[in-house]
């Protein structure tokens, strides 16, 4: 009993210190005990013709009503306090809820190069409160807005799109509202966007913040190759600032494989040769290089080109090959099907011919000089055996 007893108050020693801790910890912070405005910025540089704002906190020992003045504020400028909304004359603050305030100076654009001090003075009849402020009046102070390509040129294939990222970035001291714009050459269908929002062509950039544009340039499928010059224009209230971009087209590779009448079908006699003329288009922007000729024929026919191997074909242009198609000597009358191929360094196509077999004309004179003997016989037959 005696051990439960101590143990017990051993572990009611030990406690009030904590608990006293956990008091102090959750203890309100005590009010300060004075009238004061606070900014986190008191000195500031800014450009003749701007406008800065200046966060205040308001805070006081008691709830109580504060009025606000500015001295110091040259003749032609002008100078508010706002807050909620309102241009402000007072406001109320207490120890729990300290008043925040904005208070803005607008700088004429005539205003010279200097410091200029402002006092911001807080009465509340029973306490007084001042805060000193800077402005550094500085023609560089302002800021500027940029427009920066993660890449100032790319390359594209004829017809396909090439996607730029151009990175704005606003170092004002105000918010501002971009218009965008881009254009291209003729033909070309270009776009600007913010990257985050498909549609829009707006950007809202803070002051001291970046955001990035997608450029999208999309170039006509018959476009030939070369550089093509593409224009990016943001454009927010008295501001506007553009950069320039390339698209290097490299050309569309297109083939087009046909005969020279546009019918796929011959006729072949067995025993003798005959020829196809056969059309190479290049129906793309690029030259076609090492374009080769070749043949799939049936078994024991032989296909050989005048030329295997074509020189390079300018875009829009057409080379010419003759085949020559020589059939089995076993082949029997009937269709066969041949199929033939171009192919390229950068494109191919084939076509099937078919390709219908006659016998040859010496069967034919053959088969007229069996019928003729067998006449022949015939009436000799008949003339010696024919009275009897």
């Amino acid at each position: 009993m005696r051990r439960a007893l101590v143990l017990t108050l051993t572990l009611l020693v030990l406690a009030l210190p904590l608990a006293s801790s956990a008091q102090e910890d959750e203890a309100p912070t005590p009010p300060a005990d004075e009238l004061t405005v606070v900014t986190p910025y008191p000195a500031v540089a800014v450009e003749p013709g701007d406008q800065v704002t200046f966060d205040l906190t308001i805070s006081a020992p008691e709830r109580t009503e504060v009025d606000l003045a500015a001295e110091g504020v040259p003749e032609g400028w002008s100078a508010s306090f706002r807050g909620g909304g309102f241009q402000l004359d007072s406001v109320m603050t207490s120890p729990e809820v300290p008043a925040e305030v904005e208070f803005s100076v607008s700088v004429p654009a005539e205003a010279e190069e200097a410091t200029v001090p402002i006092t911001i003075t807080a009465d509340s009849g029973s306490d007084s409160a001042e805060l000193r402020l800077r402005l550094r009046i500085s023609a560089a102070a302002g800021g500027e807005v940029t427009m920066e390509p993660d890449f100032p040129g790319l390359r594209s294939p004829a017809g396909e799109t090439a996607q730029f990222d151009v990175t704005l970035r606003n170092d004002t001291p105000a918010d501002l509202q971009f218009e965008l714009d881009a254009s291209g050459p003729a033909g070309w269908r270009v776009e600007a966007r913010p990257a985050s929002e498909e549609g829009a062509t707006t950007l809202a950039v803070d002051a001291g913040s970046s955001e990035t544009i997608r450029v999208e340039a999309t170039s006509p499928s018959q476009a030939e190759a070369g550089q093509y010059p593409i224009t990016v224009v943001a454009r927010a209230a008295d501001t506007e600032v553009s950069t320039e971009l390339v698209v290097e087209v490299v050309g569309s590779f297109a083939l087009d494989l046909s005969t020279a009448d546009q019918r796929l079908n011959a006729d072949v006699t067995v025993g003798s040769s005959s020829d196809l003329s056969l059309l190479v288009v290049n129906s793309g922007t690029a030259p076609l290089t090492g374009v080769t000729m070749s043949a799939t024929p049936p078994s024991g026919w032989d296909v050989s080109f005048d030329r295997t191997e074509l020189e390079p074909v300018p875009p829009g242009e057409t080379a010419v090959v003759t085949a020559t198609i020589t059939p089995s000597e076993d082949a029997v009358a009937g269709d066969y099907v041949i199929t033939f191929s171009a192919s390229g360094e950068e494109a191919e196509d084939s076509i099937e011919v078919r390709t219908t077999v006659t016998p040859s004309a010496i069967w034919g004179i053959l088969g007229i000089a069996l019928i003729a003997l067998t006449l022949a016989g015939l009436a000799w037959v008949f003339r010696r055996f024919g009275r009897r």
